[in-house]
């Protein structure tokens, strides 16, 4: 047999087998892109998806603090706060929070029920809750903007404590899909519900962001110079329970109580 002529040879070859390997090679591509592309695109929806809620809700609180501090000139004490829902949904739940301030020298503790205004998307959320903006996990959650709850170093171990109430009221009401959807806020009430010096202070806050809430404390006490046998922050189920004593220390606590009351619904 001439060894030139053998390699040469082509006969061997089918078209069958070559349409075989291209169509092994495309199967193989599309598993490829099933199992890795299109679970990574879904992942970057996602997280776009919370990420436009997160930008929506700090707008949310803006408003909030606009109708708290007083009307805007032509546009008054109502604001409406626009979300892109992406398939998920929006709904204002006035009582499912409750935070409560007792301090000494007074026998009735303050109560309120701030409620909340949440936007939920598969295992994410994003959530208003007496002020603050979280981002939910299905872990726990995490405080993306601060409270109007502020403690202040006043010089000497006394410290000043604010706490202003953000209670959200109104009806339940809930929206979901895809669109547009509104959150429209305005201004109800105002009080101030205690203003004076104590020794020693309580708060318990009943919460799914009380993790959240226990940080935040734990934080703000810390920056104010108080000794860490001065305060204390318990998490228990859903309370955190915030414990502030000066009374061993002969020093103050200058408290203010203030609550703002805003109807709120979707459409």
């Amino acid at each position: 047999m001439n060894y030139k002529n053998l390699l040469e040879d082509r006969s061997g070859v089918s078209p069958v087998i070559g349409m075989i390997l291209i169509l092994s090679i495309v199967v193989v591509s599309i598993g490829i892109i099933y199992t890795t592309g299109i679970p990574f695109i879904d992942s970057m929806k996602h997280t776009t998806q919370v990420s436009n809620a997160q930008n929506s809700f700090s707008v949310l609180q803006n408003d909030v603090l606009e109708i708290i501090n007083g009307p805007v000139t032509g546009v008054g004490m109502a604001r409406i706060t626009k979300v892109d829902m992406g398939g998920g949904s929006i709904s204002v739940e006035p009582q499912n929070t409750k935070i409560q301030i007792d301090h000494s020298g007074s026998s009735n503790p303050v109560t309120a029920i701030p409620g909340t205004i949440s936007y939920k998307y598969k295992s994410r959320g994003v959530v208003f809750e007496n002020g603050a903006i979280f981002s939910r996990y299905s872990t726990g959650s995490f405080m993306e903007i601060d409270p109007m709850i502020y403690a202040s170093d006043l010089g000497s171990g006394n410290i000043g404590l604010m706490i202003h109430v953000i209670n959200v009221t109104g009806a339940n009401s809930s929206i979901g899909g895809e669109g547009t959807g509104k959150i429209r806020t305005s201004f109800n009430e105002r009080g101030n519900l205690y203003s004076g010096e104590v020794n020693s202070v309580n708060i318990t806050i009943s919460s799914q962001n009380n993790d959240s809430w226990g940080r935040y404390f734990n934080d703000t006490l810390s920056n104010t110079g108080l000794a860490s046998s001065d305060f204390s922050v318990y998490q228990s189920g859903g309370n955190v329970e915030i414990e502030i004593d000066v009374s061993g220390s002969g020093n103050y606590i200058q408290l203010s109580i203030y609550e703002t009351k805003i109807l709120a619904k979707v459409e």
